[in-house]
């Protein structure tokens, strides 16, 4: 058996990530991966449609395969930066699909979108199922004209990941894949892992299942939830409040905001019970609230547990991981540290509506971790409102 302490090296070319910029008419090849990229110019235009993809403040052109030769236990970070331009008079929506991933040379470890296995869990696996983890970002979902979004990749492989048998599994199997790969000719070899990843650049025009831009993730939005009425500006009973919601779509009815502001401070208990004057509809903040929010920064948001390595928190897409996640994080006293928290800025700690073991989970300027229920803490709670309240701006 291979020791789990031992630097094992895992050969790859872990990402051929296949970017695909879709118009009415038009498509677009750009590939890319860790190293040697060329100097190519790659573009769009029809009519008012100009989509761009830059690396290193070059235009990426199409298929390009460009390799990570190593990855291993306590690698630093490897983090892939795309900046996609829209250089054209036309909005566009952005979304990326994982059409396959591959890990090792395993059938169980093979994954490919189907009726059957959707973007999503291809995603989550990748993410969170192995010791090493790749986690991809789009940092906007909407760009105008004129404006750009970014694209990630991020690659991690912690030195300990807390499961001993896991890491000393995958350190195995990885030396195992090497060897097979060093008897072979060199037309021969086949990276370790590879993922294959459509981005799409398409005309702003809405379906029920996309995004729907008028909500967008952090939209500052004003609203008086005593009247359950939107407003123009903070005074009085109307408060300032942004979107939570990571995407929310066309078909939903609701959209869930966070108010700028408190119901004053108190226990956790307290907290509980708040009962303010609104005719709004409201839940209380719940810790897979913020988390899922947090998770889109894949490389400052982090899960701290006492005595073993940091990681990312990686892409969180439902419900099922977040309760894992957070699960994980009180059965082993752990926390999670992140660079900010933009929809509230307070020195002050604020309760969420979820228990960690004789503590409740709180928030602050940096983290997210166990308070002491008899703290006096912000109590915010979140506004859940039909978008035929909220006229389009």
């Amino acid at each position: 058996m291979l020791s789990r302490k031992k630097k094992v090296y895992l050969k790859i070319n872990i990402v051929s990530i296949l970017f695909a910029v879709v118009s009415l008419i038009s498509v677009t090849l750009a590939w890319f991966a860790y190293s040697g990229l060329a100097a190519a110019r790659t573009e769009v235009d029809v009519k008012a449609w100009y989509i761009e993809f830059e690396k290193n403040n070059q235009a990426v052109s199409n298929n390009i395969v460009i390799s990570l030769d190593d990855i291993y236990p306590g690698m630093e970070p490897k983090t892939e930066v795309i900046n996609i331009k829209n250089l054209g008079d036309t909005e566009a929506k952005l979304k990326y699909k994982i059409s396959k991933a591959r890990i090792l040379d395993a059938n169980a470890d093979y994954y490919e979108m189907n009726n059957n296995t959707t973007s999503e869990y291809i995603e989550d696996v990748i993410s969170h199922n192995y010791p090493f983890h790749i986690d991809i970002s789009l940092d906007k979902l909407y760009i105008d004209a004129k404006d750009q979004a970014v694209f990630k990749v991020n690659v991690t492989w912690p030195l300990d990941s807390g499961n001993d048998a896991l890491d000393s599994l995958w350190g195995r199997k990885a030396y195992q894949y090497d060897q097979t790969q060093a008897t072979l000719q060199e037309e021969e070899k086949e990276p370790s892992i590879e993922v294959t990843i459509n981005v799409t650049a398409e005309q702003a025009i809405d379906d029920l299942d996309s995004v729907d831009i008028n909500y967008l993730l952090g939209k500052r939005i004003y609203y008086n939830p005593v009247n359950d009425t939107k407003c123009t500006s903070a005074a009085g009973n109307c408060i300032e409040t942004h979107v939570i919601d990571t995407f929310n779509k066309v078909e939903d009815t609701t959209v869930t905001l966070l108010p700028n502001t408190d119901l004053g401070e108190g226990t956790f208990q307290q907290y509980q019970n708040i009962s303010p004057n609104w005719t709004t509809n409201y839940r209380l903040l719940t810790s897979t609230d913020i988390l899922k929010v947090l998770s889109l920064d894949i490389q400052n948001s982090k899960i701290k547990i006492n005595g073993i390595s940091d990681r990312v928190i990686g892409r969180v897409l439902d419900n099922t991981r977040a309760n894992s996640i957070i699960n994980n994080i009180v059965t082993n006293n752990g926390y999670i540290e992140y660079s900010d928290f933009a929809y509230l800025q307070s020195v002050k700690c604020i309760w969420t509506n979820t228990t960690y073991n004789d503590l409740g989970f709180a928030l602050d300027r940096t983290k997210l971790y166990g308070e002491n229920k008899n703290t006096e803490c912000r109590m915010i709670p979140v506004l859940i409102v039909q978008k035929t309240k909220l006229a389009v701006e």
